[in-house]
């Protein structure tokens, strides 16, 4: 039996071990959404193109030169993004191309059959042998690395289940409507970072407002930061964005508003209280086949062949086209409208007047900081438009719970540990409210305690 395994460890599996590497790193990163079939559907369909590609080699006569490539040409397919952000720091971007990844690939085959003719079988083989061992290794490191971080995440998950129902009383009903602005400064911050005094802030004001000059996200990424709201918990524990994700799923706000008679309408592109996505966007994967495809070549692909080029923008203007009529239907119900823009979120696709930049920043990190101020600003004046141009569309809006705000701060131009970053725009009306309380609100996650 050991010479068996010893023999078969011999052979160039590693081409098919790779595959299973790669799905038990994927499904690793969050096992709640794990399909079975799914995971069998991919790894045959792995399995299959790999024995197809060796089989036209040997029928070629080009197996001689080896396998290797197929190795390196699966790694750039199913790792392209963490590889194209590593290779950015080195290189110019402008040459990070498939084309030239497979120019190398095909240089790396001809010096690897070069060495491979100046060896014996028998060293083939010990190469084979530790290629095939490392590679299974590496796959049992990466489950037992995600059944941890997965027994961490169930003790977060019960904990947050377990404790006690949120103290929010609903004395009167009324229509709520949250529109969040996605990477929206507060107005300190605006000035500090940009030397930009937001007029939204004079605008709502004189529409008697309240105003959060200082208001903090307890995360600056979306996922956690929406993820804590929606759980009513600002100290949830940062997890990876996909156990993030189900948290959003099994929003506890949304169950306690749905336990207290409210409709609840989603438009977002995240999955929030198990209610279906206005549209979808390859970010913060909720599904198990998003789970294996995000960040991969397959899903760039799939992407461009659907000629979507600006999917941010494109999404924005499906919700601003919308809306009107979404804001006019009737409920039986008291209803809850979630409304997230990525606006003013990069990549900065419009500019003050919501025409389109013909060159717009998408990472701020590769552009003059004049420019990215100019144009991070200009968009901060286009969401400034659109949600005044909303909030006029509103039926009778002063009768309703209105919330304006962002999900964190503007993290660009800034150090990881500026505090600005996690200092988003935060705005509340609705009669009666008790500004004095609101005053003391010091997290974006506590306002839901203080609508009603």
């Amino acid at each position: 039996m050991g010479e068996k395994i010893k023999k078969w460890l011999g052979r160039p599996i590693y081409i098919y071990l790779f595959g299973l590497f790669f799905l038990i790193y994927k499904t690793s990163l969050c096992f709640i959404f794990f399909d079975p079939l799914v995971f069998v559907f991919f790894l045959f369909g792995y399995c299959s193109i790999n024995y197809i590609i060796i089989l036209i080699l040997k029928r070629l006569n080009l197996y001689k030169y080896g396998v290797l490539w197929i190795l390196l040409l699966w790694i750039c397919v199913l790792f392209t993004y963490p590889i194209v952000l590593t290779l950015e720091n080195f290189i110019n971007p402008v040459l990070i191309r498939f084309r030239y990844f497979l120019s190398i690939i095909v240089l790396l085959t001809f010096l690897i059959y070069q060495i491979k003719k100046r060896i014996s079988p028998k060293k083939t083989r010990a190469i084979n042998y530790v290629l095939n061992t490392f590679t299974l290794i590496l796959t049992g490191s990466v489950l037992f690395s995600g059944l941890n971080s997965a027994i961490k995440e169930q003790k977060n998950y019960t904990n947050l289940q377990n404790k006690k129902a949120p103290s929010i009383e609903v004395k009167n009903k009324k229509d709520l409507i949250w529109i969040l602005l996605d990477e929206y400064a507060s107005p300190n911050s605006l000035k500090s970072q940009f030397n930009f005094h937001n007029p939204l802030t004079d605008s709502l004001s004189s529409k008697n407002f309240y105003i959060f000059n200082t208001i903090f996200s307890r995360n600056d990424t979306t996922i956690h930061s929406l993820s804590s709201l929606f759980n009513l918990d600002d100290s949830i524990p940062n997890q990876n964005f996909t156990y993030a994700a189900n948290k959003l799923i099994h929003s506890l706000w949304i169950k306690k508003l749905k336990q207290d008679g409210y409709n609840f309408t989603n438009l977002d592109f995240l999955n929030i209280g198990a209610e279906p996505k206005f549209q979808h966007l390859r970010i913060f994967p909720d599904n198990y086949i998003d789970q294996i495809l995000n960040e991969t070549l397959i899903a760039g692909l799939w992407d461009k062949f659907k000629g979507n080029t600006m999917p941010f923008d494109n999404y924005n203007q499906n919700i601003i086209q919308k809306l009107p009529s979404i804001l006019h239907q009737k409920h039986k119900q008291p209803n809850f409208l979630w409304i997230h823009l990525l606006i003013p979120h990069p990549p900065f696709y419009r500019d003050a007047n919501g025409n389109l930049n013909k060159n717009p920043v998408d990472d701020p990190s590769k552009f003059p900081p004049s420019e990215v101020i100019k144009q991070y600003t200009g968009y901060v004046s286009y969401a400034n438009k659109v949600v005044l141009n909303i909030l006029n569309q509103i039926p009778d809006w002063k009768n309703k719970v209105i919330v304006i705000s962002g999900d964190h701060g503007a993290r660009m131009l800034i150090p990881p540990n500026d505090p600005r970053r996690k200092q988003p725009f935060a705005a509340i009306y609705y009669q009666g409210m008790d500004t004095t309380a609101l005053s003391k609100i010091k997290y974006l996650q506590q306002i839901p305690f203080h609508l009603h």
